[in-house]
């Protein structure tokens, strides 16, 4: 292990991220990914990031860097580490370090006790699995997957195990294996006793391990046997309690596994259980996951984004399943996600379709899936009949859910109402002004509502003024000096004495150059690196690692900057200039005229012209 010692606060985690990222050969990390192809004196690959049918992606070993040809992706190995696992820098950094064998001592105190945990979910998901799977006291559990037409190989790849009824059996493993008993109790696999010591919080049961995006294990689901002495006095699944790995409601079983194949079809399919997923995998229908016993919610369309723009609830057909679609469109509405309504014969839950009927039924099913809008339509004009009265109800119920989104969206949510607006018109036979004039009625009465009632505070977010600014292009004279400072930080202290970021007019530019001028303060490597750790937001890290490469192909950066800085004053002036000739057409006497115009004199004369206040 190769511990980075006496780490603390930014310049430490600067430290951290360089010794990781040295340590992580850009040509090898890509190559576990995909398959790699010699190309001179580079790399090539597939870009797994769009539909590549040859090689596109270049990888430079020199740089340390990638870039496809097709669609643009570029970055260096954290970004491909991030975009592939759809996952934060962070976790990219510790998913790296762990790899190179990296003692994440260097990262904040919360990281190295997560990586403990994580190992130690680990052991506990093996030890389960082998009582399954090799000892006689997992008979009893191996029969009843196999009443279940559970297979081997699928037992074996969602990595089943079985907790032995005795109330000690994890415990003694532990013991033998000098766990820290402390530890496994705040994953929650054991729980303390009244005379000190521990005891299983699993008996006699099928283990289910819970995995997060990335395939780590950060919980379990116990199903209790049902020949089980216990089974009369508990629930018949029992998960994990919420612990700093395992947060119920945002977990989604089985995401790790079925994501590649949901982003392949452009669509997730979200059934209940974990059986239901299990077979469907088993069947060959591998985009398919559950919640945790939970309705949907936000956090879970939060991770089903990351990796598909589209999710498919499947319900059976009794009045349980159909009222879930009521929650889920408040949830959708204001998302940028499309979302599908499929539906199986009444009584049937996924397992038992697909046990009964195959892949096949089970697919047309998913493709048959009915938009979400027109399914609910669908419900309420079966019960209100073809009244006048019925179709208010309709408009109303419908409205009503869509004035539960957030007021401001962006472009994707604006769209996306009217769409449903022009949807609701067309399907009612309604004007749509008059459809527009009773959603705003709508929305102005739960706004009304909203104020009297106590709000929690919460961050604030961008205004719609730097909203706009950030969306339209940089000046090409901001870009350039960004471009040659990323390339050469040696030359980052010149400019720092020259132009300052307030002068910058790209919000997001202004927020890396400011970012490299603190480095630079602090004495820290005023690098990309550095600037992860200043600069929280992906997307001008990814435009920061493509300017760089730009910067670089420069062969003088040094009268590049000299270039630009140059510009920067006549700029500076120019805006000088400009004030004064307002003030100058705004003067009242001749004596305020004729000081404009000795300043507009001196302007002229000087070259060096500070900063615009």
């Amino acid at each position: 292990m190769n511990p980075v010692q006496g780490a603390s606060g930014s310049q430490d985690r600067a430290a951290l991220t360089q010794q990781v990222k040295q340590a992580s050969d850009i040509v090898a990390i890509l190559g576990s990914y995909l398959t790699v192809y010699p190309a001179g004196g580079a790399y090539k690959a597939i870009c797994p990031f769009h539909n590549d049918t040859r090689p596109s992606l270049h990888i430079d070993p020199k740089w340390q860097n990638f870039k496809c040809w097709s669609c643009g992706k570029s970055g260096d190995v954290f970004t491909f580490v991030t975009e592939f696992e759809k996952i934060s820098f962070i976790e990219a950094r510790e998913l790296l370090a762990r790899r190179a064998g990296i003692n994440l001592q260097g990262s904040p105190v919360e990281n190295q006790r997560r990586g403990q945990m994580l190992d130690a979910m680990k052991w506990a998901e093996a030890t389960y699995k082998e009582c399954l799977l090799d000892n006689p006291m997992g008979e009893r559990a191996r029969l009843y997957l196999a009443g279940r037409k559970l297979n081997g190989a699928t037992i074996r790849s969602f990595g089943l195990g079985f907790a032995p009824a005795a109330g000690d059996w994890l415990v003694r493993a532990a013991n033998a294996k000098r766990m820290d008993m402390e530890l496994l109790r705040e994953i929650g696999l054991v729980a303390l006793r009244d005379d000190g010591g521990y005891y299983d919080r699993f008996r006699d049961r099928v283990m289910f391990p819970i995995r997060d995006a990335r395939g780590q294990t950060v919980g379990f689901g116990g199903r209790i046997l049902p020949d089980s002495q216990f089974a009369e006095r508990g629930p018949k699944y029992y998960n994990s309690s919420e612990t700093p790995l395992f947060f119920k409601k945002e977990l989604l079983y089985g995401l790790d596994v079925a994501r590649n194949a949901g982003a392949k079809e452009g669509y997730l399919a979200v059934v209940e259980g974990y059986t239901d997923v299990m077979m469907a995998h088993q069947l060959g229908v591998t985009h398919v996951v559950a919640t945790m016993g939970t309705a949907l919610n936000e956090a879970h369309v939060r991770q089903l984004r990351r990796f598909v723009p589209k999710v498919t609830l499947v319900f059976d057909a009794d009045a349980g399943g159909v009222t879930g679609v009521d929650r889920a469109l408040e949830i959708f509405v204001g998302c940028d996600v499309e979302l599908a309504i499929a539906t199986l014969p009444e009584g049937l839950d996924p397992f038992d379709f697909l046990v009964a009927q195959g892949a096949e039924p089970f697919q047309r099913a998913l493709g048959e899936a009915v938009n979400a809008l027109d399914f609910k339509l669908s419900q309420l004009l079966t019960k209100s009949g073809d009244s006048l009265d019925g179709a208010k109800r309709v408009v109303d119920a419908i409205l009503s859910v869509m004035a539960l989104s957030p007021e401001t969206q962006g472009q994707a949510g604006q769209v996306k109402q009217e769409l449903l607006i022009t949807r609701l018109s067309q399907r009612l036979g309604l004007r749509q002004e008059t459809v527009w004039a009773r959603f705003a009625e709508l929305r102005q009465a739960k706004k009304k509502e909203t104020t009297r009632t106590p709000q929690v505070a919460t961050p604030s977010i961008e205004s719609p003024a730097v909203e706009e600014r950030r969306a339209k292009p940089a000046k090409p004279i901001e870009k350039e000096l960004l471009q040659i400072l990323l390339a050469e930080p040696a030359l980052i202290g010149e400019a720092s004495t020259q132009i300052f970021p307030e002068e910058i007019e790209h919000p997001g530019l202004q927020q890396l150059l400011g970012g490299l001028y603190r480095l630079f303060g602090l004495g820290q490597p005023p690098t990309v690196d550095g600037l992860r750790e200043v600069v929280n937001h992906a997307a001008l890290i990814e435009w920061a690692l493509e300017n760089q490469e730009i910067g670089r192909m420069a062969p003088d950066k040094g009268a590049w900057l000299k270039d630009v800085l140059t510009r920067f004053r006549m700029d500076r002036k120019e805006l000088v200039k400009k004030k004064l000739m307002d003030r100058l057409r705004a003067a009242k006497t001749e004596n305020e005229r004729l000081d404009v115009l000795r300043e507009i004199q001196d302007l002229d004369r000087n070259p060096e012209v500070r900063a615009p206040e």
